[in-house]
């Protein structure tokens, strides 16, 4: 997953440069690499060798094995217990011009992705397809995520569809959940020196948190299952200064600094006080433009006949991967947080007095 890890920090960088300060941005590299996969397992050739350069796979076997584990990881349980909910969904779209390999759909979207595949008509009933697309994309994200295509997206030249949906939902542990009565309306600072006032919510108690050179991080933790071997937490990476946003970005971009240990294996301390924003927000983005922007050809497509893996491509018939995009909701408030993410293919000391407790006041642009 370093490939679409490294194009999110990438992405989130260059919105910050391009000073696009008034704009919440949140992206899945988990669900990017999975849309990736999917479409790595059908190809072959020179198309099939760019795709595991671009996911760092030695060969298709390494592809299908991480996507089975990331699958099982996602999908064990949660939902109707106490711990968070996690889940992960695939679809797939395909024109009837262009019908699956039976290899593929059985093998590979049914028996790894869990997937079963709808054939469309994208050539006289596009609209129809955008509306199969939308009521997937709003299951698969619990309703969060709506209207993933608009009417008139999809072209009449649309062969496939590949779609992954990723939903988390947490409730903060019980003694980190926050009091709504206790909220209040406070500045918050935009990249711009501008300030908007929204609702914080706030806490004072013992938190996981460390200051580093330049910025804070406070853990947040979920309340997990006892039934269920694996613990969640939100991290909250705040820069020192209100526009110090690029610069913790450009941290993050230069080296594998926030994958160290050290910043996720936090003390335990007192905060004198803790505000944090209550928000939700949506952000769609661009996967192909954005890979292309860093450098990286979208669609990694050398011959057409290298996806025949995946699909019977009759000759004569224009075949082009188009276009990835992305739609991610986020939602924060004092119960805990909700998330979804739906990415869609187209293929187209002692002595002395204590010293002060610190803060957290995270009334400016950060990172989580």
């Amino acid at each position: 997953m370093d490939f679409s890890a490294g194009m999110a920090k990438q992405l989130l960088l260059n919105q910050v440069k391009k000073n696009c300060s008034n704009k919440n941005f949140a992206l899945s590299p988990v669900s990017i690499d999975v849309a990736l996969g999917m479409v790595a397992a059908g190809s072959r050739g020179p198309t099939l060798e760019r795709m595991l350069a671009l996911l760092g796979a030695q060969d298709i076997d390494e592809i299908k094995q991480s996507a089975s584990a990331m699958m099982a990881a996602a999908n064990c349980g949660g939902e109707g217990g106490d711990g968070p909910v996690l889940c992960m969904v695939n679809g797939a779209w395909v024109d009837k011009r262009f019908p699956l390999v039976d290899s593929y759909e059985e093998e590979v979207l049914k028996g790894i992705y869990g997937c079963d595949a709808q054939t469309v008509d994208f050539l006289h009933q596009a609209d129809e397809v955008v509306n199969k697309v939308n009521s997937w994309a709003k299951d698969a994200s619990k309703g969060l995520i709506t209207n993933l295509l608009q009417p008139g997206s999809l072209s009449p030249e649309t062969t496939i569809i590949l779609a992954n949906g990723l939903y988390f939902e947490g409730t903060w542990t019980t003694q980190y959940r926050f009091d709504a009565s206790l909220n209040q309306k406070r500045d918050f600072y935009l990249l711009t020196g501008d300030t908007v006032s929204i609702p914080f919510m706030t806490g004072h108690k013992r938190y996981h948190y460390e200051s580093f050179d330049g910025f804070e991080v406070l853990k947040i933790p979920y309340q997990s299952s006892a039934e269920l071997n694996r613990k969640f937490s939100m991290y909250f990476f705040l820069p020192h200064e209100k526009v110090g946003l690029q610069n913790l970005l450009e941290e993050l971009c230069s080296n594998s600094g926030f994958t160290k240990q050290d910043y996720f294996n936090l003390r335990e301390v007192s905060l004198d006080r803790v505000w944090i924003p209550k928000f939700e927000f949506s952000y769609e983005f661009n996967v192909s433009t954005t890979m292309k922007e860093i450098g990286m050809t979208f669609p990694p497509v050398e011959n057409p006949e290298d996806f025949s893996e995946m699909m019977k491509i009759p000759k004569g018939i224009p075949f082009f991967a188009t276009k990835m995009i992305q739609k991610v909701v986020v939602k924060i408030d004092e119960k805990g947080t909700k998330a979804a993410a739906v990415t869609y293919g187209r293929v187209l000391g002692c002595g002395g007095p204590p010293p002060p407790k610190p803060s957290f006041i995270a009334d400016h642009p950060f990172m989580f």
